[in-house]
């Protein structure tokens, strides 16, 4: 433990934490920290501050904070060790212990198997297809100008019919009946398992991580058959975190600085036949929290290409608000009046119009216009009004005056109505909107200011003053001794413990050493201390004054606690009368103390 904490103190000593974590997520500078929409709750605000004097992070809504090593281990799911050396190589830091330490991630018991019969089976997918009875797959792959490279790119195959001999091969490679059912496979016919996407196309569905997790089958010809049969909701396989080819995606997306956001798998086949690997398809769902926290991981521009009807533009028009308003970077492929979808664009009229098609990009609220535009009828006033009322919750999300400028002229053009009209109708719902800037807001927002008691204070303060100079530590080791609040008084304790063997005092680095300890509770402690490095209300410099008066404080809250407690365990069990009598007694006590220390304020004037 003891290499891994200086591993750690010179790793993060030689990172700039607003790089590390910008290369995961967006981050926006706002005086002298940057802000961020945090991914670790489902945030529409940038509630995430990071400090680059501080070299920390915290969301100031679900209190996650620490350092970036601590802010990789969460949002990867990996080691603390894991973490630092990608802390590293962000930022072009070597160190051999890096190298030497061997990391394995755990395995999960109830994953491992499933993962291995999903490989066992894709095997046999494609096995099946490059067999006689699997030409008709073949063929079927061919007509949509899927070739050898394309099918073994995207591991495509074919279920033979007899879907009983697929579950009796997977059961021969040591597989069991559970297993099978377990990967959504198997289903029960005539007392027999079998493969229920059986004289289908398959098309293999991988995670984040390129494991196979689940499947979509596409029947081959016309039938009454559903055309699609895809994977039901298992361990592996969930609809709301997978994006189709999101495994291959995410490090060409990062390098490309886009990735395109489509409909399916043909035009995933499209865009990487022309080199276009930076793309996903949805799918035909709906696009989740999870795919969002997805997309904003690769920290580039999403670029939305759905069907040209109305359903694929009122989809773009959902997605594209939904990404704005987590704080992803959105435009649009403007496609409305073309009928063809990317995988058409290609067969029909090349690799250049593809690309051409690809670009003519267009920034969501140009989308959003002219989706209202195609969407309504203008022939009426009233139907322009309409139309300007659905567009001004756009137009006050618009930050730039020169944008919105431009908007209303067009808004303007297409309504008929004078574009100054159109401003007052906004200033008047901007002053209806009952709510602050939330950015500003939380700048503005100060735990430490909520009405709290005098002891509370106290211990808090000395705690701040312990993070940043040891003479505060051995003043809290031989005057106070223990904190009246038990989390103030667990964080203090390690500061004395961590000050026993470290020369110097570093906020950071006590919160790098809790990162890596095996305490139960460490995530509560680091965002207390974090919390308490970000106030801006604390002395700057520890005085003997100081420290003196908090100690005061500190007895003589104590001392009132400690007296009420007294009162109360005396009134138990005690009739009216002689409660009265107690209290009575209680209160002349209390008025002869506050009257002599009085007397001895004026004394001493």
């Amino acid at each position: 433990m003891a290499d891994l904490k200086d591993l750690s103190r010179d790793v993060l000593a030689h990172s700039d934490i607003v790089k590390t974590i910008t290369s995961f997520i967006p981050a926006t500078k706002k005086g002298r920290n940057y802000w961020a929409i945090c991914p670790f709750h489902d945030d529409t605000h940038a509630s995430m501050s990071i400090s680059p004097e501080k070299r920390m992070f915290r969301c100031f809504v679900c209190g996650v904070s620490g350092s970036e090593a601590n802010f990789i281990q969460r949002y990867e799911h990996i080691s603390y060790f894991e973490a630092l050396k990608k802390v590293a190589e962000i930022n072009g830091y070597q160190d051999e212990r890096l190298v030497n330490k061997v990391n394995v991630k755990p395995i999960d018991s109830k994953k491992e198997p499933l993962l291995k019969c999903l490989s066992d089976l894709t095997l046999y997918y494609q096995y099946a297809l490059n067999t006689e009875e699997g030409k008709v797959g073949l063929d079927y792959f061919e007509s949509r100008n899927l070739d050898e490279k394309v099918r073994y790119k995207y591991k495509l195959g074919y279920a033979f019919k007899d879907g009983k001999a697929t579950c009796r091969f997977l059961q021969s490679k040591g597989h069991s009946v559970k297993t099978i059912e377990d990967i959504g496979i198997a289903s029960l016919s005539g007392g027999e398992y079998t493969d229920r996407n059986q004289g289908r196309v398959i098309f293999p569905i991988a995670d984040a991580d390129g494991n196979v997790v689940g499947y979509s089958a596409r029947r081959i010809g016309n039938s009454d058959e559903a055309k699609y049969v895809n994977s039901p909701e298992t361990y592996l396989f969930h609809k709301s975190n997978i994006l189709y080819n999101f495994h291959i995606a995410k490090d060409k997306a990062r390098t490309a600085g886009y990735i395109y956001v489509l409909e399916g798998f043909m035009d995933v086949f499209a865009l990487g036949k022309i080199g276009i690997d930076s793309a996903v398809a949805i799918m035909g769902t709906a696009l989740t929290k999870e795919h969002i926290t997805m997309l904003r991981s690769l920290n580039v521009e999403i670029r939305l290409c759905l069907d040209g009807d109305l359903a694929g533009q009122t989809a773009m028009m959902n997605i594209s608000k939904a990404l704005h308003e987590a704080g992803l970077e959105v435009r649009v492929v403007d496609n409305q009046n073309s009928p063809k979808d990317p995988d058409e664009i290609l067969n029909e009229d090349g690799p250049d119009a593809l690309r051409a098609y690809l670009n003519n990009l267009i920034s969501r609220v140009d989308f959003a216009l002219n989706y209202f535009k195609n969407s309504n009828p203008l022939t009426t006033t009233n139907q322009k009004k309409a139309l300007i009322k659905q567009f001004i919750p756009i137009l006050l999300g618009i930050n730039s005056q020169l944008e919105l400028d431009s908007y209303l002229r067009k808004l303007a053009s297409v309504t008929g109505f004078e574009a100054e009209s159109i401003r007052e109708l906004l200033k008047d719902a901007r002053n209806k909107e009952e709510y602050d800037n939330p950015v500003d807001a939380i700048k503005d927002f100060h735990p430490e200011r909520k009405a709290m008691r005098k002891l509370e204070l106290a211990e808090r303060e000395l705690l701040y003053q312990m993070l940043n100079n040891s003479e505060a530590v051995s003043f809290y080791e031989q005057k106070i001794g223990t904190f009246y609040d038990e989390i103030y008084r667990q964080v203090a304790n390690y500061i004395v413990d961590y000050a026993k063997i470290n020369d110097e005092l570093s906020t950071i680095d006590i919160i790098s050493s809790l990162e890596m300890s095996d305490l139960d509770n460490k995530d509560e402690l680091i965002n207390e201390l974090t919390k308490i490095s970000f106030e801006n209300t604390h002395n700057k410099k520890c005085t003997n004054a100081l420290l003196d008066g908090l100690l005061q404080s500190i007895d003589e809250e104590k001392e009132r606690i400690f007296e009420k407690d007294t009162l109360e365990q005396s009134l138990v069990g005690k009739d009216p009368l002689e409660k009265a009598r107690i209290m009575a007694e209680y209160n002349r006590r209390k008025m002869r103390k506050m009257q002599k220390e009085s007397e001895k304020k004026d004394g001493g004037k």
